[in-house]
């Protein structure tokens, strides 16, 4: 009877060089940002988010799931010569021009995180307007609020406000309305500061409960938003 190994080998999908598993961070244990960033201890764990290559230098929350074909990518010279301000905001800016759309907004986002975590507003601010730029059209309520405060936090007050606007007549529960308000009163303010989740919505939330895949309005919230 042949015998399945318990630990069969993790590789890299573009070289093949072994890889670790990917990173389990431990559950928070305090409360989340408004752009759903994790509280405390997730939050001091953000460099072990993804993973870099010591083969080909790819990185990827995952480097066994990656595409093969971004191989060209990792090898190209914007790729090798790619080094953030901050530092720390470099492996993530070479996840996002490797990663999936879907995935990149997010990937830019971590990068913003990296840059807050070094006092680095202006580059924080820039990696939020990329978020922003790749973020597509929001699939529920959650997805537009996490996108408001990202514009917020980027400096687009206007914009911020208008995609405000944009779902302030939806259908969404309680939490989501406190939420809304308290983002569209920091707007008004011209508050582009971190707030916590806990401060729109009491008691204080541990995990960012708010009204996850409920669909916006018929037409597309990008449609409303431009008024086609």
């Amino acid at each position: 009877m042949t015998e399945t190994p318990s630990n069969p080998a993790r590789l890299c999908a573009l070289c093949g060089t072994p890889c670790p598993p990917r990173f389990r961070p431990p559950a928070p244990e305090m409360s989340p940002d408004l752009d759903l960033r994790p509280g405390e201890p997730t939050r001091s764990t953000l460099q072990r988010w993804v993973q870099t290559c010591s083969g080909c230098g790819a990185v990827a929350a995952d480097l066994t799931s990656l595409d093969p074909a971004v191989i060209e990518i990792v090898e190209s010279p914007a790729y090798l010569d790619l080094f953030a301000r901050p530092e720390t905001a470099t492996p993530f800016l070479r996840y996002a021009m490797v990663c999936t759309p879907g995935d990149r907004a997010g990937a830019y986002i971590q990068a913003a995180w990296a840059a807050d975590d070094a006092g680095d507003d202006e580059a924080a601010r820039h990696y939020r307007r990329e978020a922003a730029a790749n973020w597509g059209e929001p699939d529920g309520i959650e997805s537009a609020l996490r996108l408001i405060d990202v514009l917020r936090r980027a400096g687009m007050l206007d914009t911020a406000e208008e995609c405000a606007g944009v779902i302030a007549g939806d259908a969404m529960d309680d939490r989501s309305e406190a939420i809304l308000r308290f983002q569209r009163a920091r707007i008004a303010e011209g508050d582009t500061g971190r707030h916590l989740m806990s401060s729109a919505v009491r008691p204080p939330a541990r995990t960012p409960h708010v009204a996850h895949g409920k669909p916006t309005k018929t037409g597309g919230f990008w449609q409303r938003l431009l008024g086609r």
